[in-house]
């Protein structure tokens, strides 16, 4: 037993042995390296400046790349601003907050002091074509885009100034038309008719048998008009009317045109339940085959109060691919407005042949519906701005904007040539 503890005690002692002498083997090398230091440092004393600005500077520029890094997460991760340069309207035109359905968000602006800071600056058409303190700016960042909104057709504009925002000012364009950079009609068929509890109201066999249940009106047509001179869509859309009251059609005429003005807001359950009461709505714009060009007059005041919109205004193959297979009656199909109110007066009396303009109703939603809602208006700016912002891919701009804007539209729009009424 006691040889064992001998034997492991030698052990132990040259471990311990061989531990002291690998301490003092590095303190004798850091020693002689802090040695080396002194003597070198002693010998470059005449350079040291330059030694040590070249890895300050080297730091200087890590640090200013690691700030800049973070900026442009920051700039990313940042909600983009919208400036919204028209001021305050009806929430339709500037809500605060936007988020879409791709998980974006965005916020907007009525501040003008905001107008540098925001990526993107939204110019209505009663700004656009006069030189103020937008077509105008003291400054303007390379990487903000310039939207032009209207939902107004560009008839009367068509002899304005172009000059201010004609070459190279914007970048973006936001109209009721499809070709538009972001589309921003006045409706849709899923913002039209609402989530899936609300849808119940206008599609459905039960909807569809309430609504033809309230036809009771002993006019056959209401139609509502505002505007009645200014250029050729609106002259003639009264004679049109006119036209088809001289040739046999019960119309109730309401709006300022007619002194009679219908005191409900338009866009306002009350009206929707006095408009269903007719079997149809008079949707007569005031621009004639203006591209893509419908109003509140087709979706609201028809569609969504339970009418069939008769529809004089945009021309028909637009139509054909906004609005959903017979659910309306298009002026073009008829050779003379005796003509149409034949065919009117006749589904007035027929209540089968009428009601087949509701079998789209009858539909399942998706079908109807396209099976998806797709990004509009404000949603959709939001998307693209914050699309840019991830990717860097602005390349677009209007060398040419009254080339879009008139040019490429129907010369019908400016200019009634042929008529039939």
């Amino acid at each position: 037993m006691n040889r064992y503890l001998k034997w492991q005690t030698g052990i132990v002692l040259v471990l311990c042995g061989f531990v002291v002498c690998i301490s003092y083997y590095f303190l004798a090398s850091m020693k002689e390296n802090r040695k080396f230091r002194t003597i070198s440092d002693d010998a470059a004393t005449k350079n040291i400046k330059t030694e040590v600005a070249i890895p300050n500077n080297k730091a200087i520029h890590n640090v200013q790349s690691a700030i800049q890094q973070t900026n442009e997460v920051w700039t990313y991760l940042k909600p983009p601003m919208i400036y919204l340069t028209y001021g305050y309207l009806e929430p339709h035109f500037n809500p605060a907050i936007i988020e879409t359905a791709l998980g974006h968000k965005c916020t907007t602006t009525l501040d003008h002091a905001n107008m540098n800071r925001s990526d993107a600056v939204v110019i209505r058409f009663s700004q656009a074509f006069r030189l103020n303190q937008f077509t105008k700016p003291k400054y303007r960042r390379e990487d903000q885009m310039y939207v032009y909104i209207s939902l107004e057709p560009p008839w009367p504009f068509h002899k304005d100034d172009f000059s201010f925002v004609d070459k190279d000012f914007f970048n973006w364009t936001m109209t009721y038309r499809r070709d538009s950079d972001i589309y921003f009609p006045y409706f849709t068929l899923p913002t039209l008719l609402g989530d899936d509890k609300q849808r119940k109201l206008y599609c459905g066999k039960t909807a569809v048998e309430q609504l033809l249940s309230k036809k009771t009106s002993q006019f056959t047509a209401l139609v509502a008009i505002g505007r009645c001179e200014g250029g050729d869509g609106p002259v003639n859309r009264l004679k049109y009317v006119q036209a088809l009251e001289k040739s046999g059609l019960r119309i109730e005429k309401r709006g300022g045109c007619y002194n009679n003005i219908f005191p409900r807001p338009w866009n306002s359950d009350s009206f929707r339940s006095y408009a269903g009461t007719f079997k149809f709505f008079l949707a007569f714009e005031n621009g004639y085959h203006c591209r893509d060009y419908v109003t509140e007059k087709v979706w609201n005041n028809s569609l969504k109060s339970g009418t069939v919109p008769v529809i004089w205004g945009a021309p028909k193959g637009d139509i054909e691919n906004i609005l959903p297979p017979g659910s309306y009656i298009h002026t073009d199909d008829y050779e003379s407005p005796k003509q149409l109110v034949d065919y009117l007066n006749y589904l007035d009396s027929n209540a089968t042949a009428y009601s087949e303009y509701f079998n789209w109703r009858r539909r399942a939603p998706e079908e109807v519906l396209w099976n998806r809602k797709r990004a509009t208006g404000y949603e959709m700016l939001c998307d693209n701005l914050c699309e840019m912002k991830k990717f860097g891919n602005v390349s677009k701009i209007y060398h040419s904007f009254e080339d879009w804007y008139i040019n490429q539209d129907n010369p019908e729009c400016f200019k009634i040539t042929k008529t039939n009424w």
